[in-house]
């Protein structure tokens, strides 16, 4: 047999090669395997929501933080200073309105006696008018009680229109208290955001930020790889998908201890990903070229382990070894 072999060295390499061919189309009916797989977990990049200089840092790289930790301050006095201004015009807005509303209420009580005032002179119009119909009464009284009830009804109408405009002047000055009081929560918040503390447990990721440094609104500071969702991602073939499912045992090693296998499972497997890295960045996208060879698509695969060793650290980004047996 050997020596058939040796005499037929084309048709040994050929038939070699096509027995490697369909032990590799056999093998993903059975396992999936690769190299192309990283240590991951959620982070948060915490930037700066208003602008200032950096006037405490109370992390530095590496440290370990819980969470609601106090991770660096902007500097908080012109926010301060505009709490303070807000809460005075806040003050002295409440304190016009209430005064209008005083007004309002002197207004309504000069508007009663006028109008009773008025009702008096037109109830001695009436009696005078009777009078002089009678020839009981002379033409002088009934020119003073013509004057007296035009005056009353003059000062009633004078009143009524005082009492619109003190309402008027209600409405704008309570316009004015909201917007005081708009104004004040918007610096309350700004100095609130002055403060930037950790959002989860986890660790600082290295960052080149200062005490001193001028922050603009959306500058990033620093970011926080959390403890949440500690996980391997593996890209894996789409030969593979028909056969994947959550809860799939998975065998791995990571770069971090690379002579150790550690049991996992299936978490997900992503329901797509993006044809082109200009895609919209809500797809997942997985480069499907290596040192100039075309691979299939190849979709990424969340691995959790069944445990997590205290010993073992956590790298984000770390290479793994991932082997799925179906």
């Amino acid at each position: 047999m050997i020596d058939w072999l040796m005499k037929r060295p084309a048709s040994t390499v050929l038939g070699g090669c096509l027995a490697l061919f369909l032990l590799y189309e056999l093998s993903v009916v059975f396992f999936a395997y690769t190299g192309d797989a990283y240590v991951n977990s959620d982070t948060v990049t915490l930037s700066a929501e208003i602008e200032g200089p950096i006037a405490r840092l109370d992390v530095h790289e590496n440290q370990v933080v819980a969470k609601g930790a106090p991770l660096f301050t902007i500097d908080p006095t012109p926010y301060q200073l505009a709490v303070d201004e807000s809460t005075a015009a806040f003050a002295n807005a409440e304190a016009t309105l209430a005064l209008s509303r005083d007004r309002l209420t002197a207004s309504q009580a000069d508007l009663a006696s006028a109008q009773a005032s008025e009702t008096a002179a037109r109830e001695t119009y009436n009696r005078v008018s009777s009078l002089a119909r009678s020839e009981f009464a002379s033409g002088q009284a009934i020119d003073d009680a013509t004057r007296d009830l035009a005056i009353a009804t003059a000062r009633a109408a004078a009143a009524g229109a005082d009492v619109d405009v003190a309402r008027q002047t209600i409405a704008v000055n309570a316009a004015s208290v909201q917007q005081a009081q708009a104004t004040l929560n918007r610096a309350r918040y700004q100095l609130s955001k002055t403060a930037v503390i950790a959002p989860d447990a986890g660790r600082v990721a290295p960052f080149t930020a200062r005490v001193g440094d001028y922050l603009q609104v959306g500058n990033q500071v620093l970011t926080v790889v959390t403890d949440n969702r500690r996980r391997v991602v593996a890209n894996l073939s789409e030969r593979h998908l028909a056969r994947l499912r959550p809860g799939q045992r998975v065998w791995l090693t990571l770069g971090s201890q690379p002579w150790v296998v550690h049991a996992g499972r299936v978490t997900s497997v992503a329901p797509g990903v993006a044809r082109s890295p200009t895609a919209p960045l809500t797809l997942p996208y997985v480069d499907p070229t290596t040192d100039w060879v075309r691979l299939p698509r190849r979709f990424p695969v969340d691995i959790a382990l069944e445990t997590w060793p205290a010993d073992l650290g956590f790298y984000l980004g770390a290479d793994a070894r991932v082997l799925v047996i179906f």
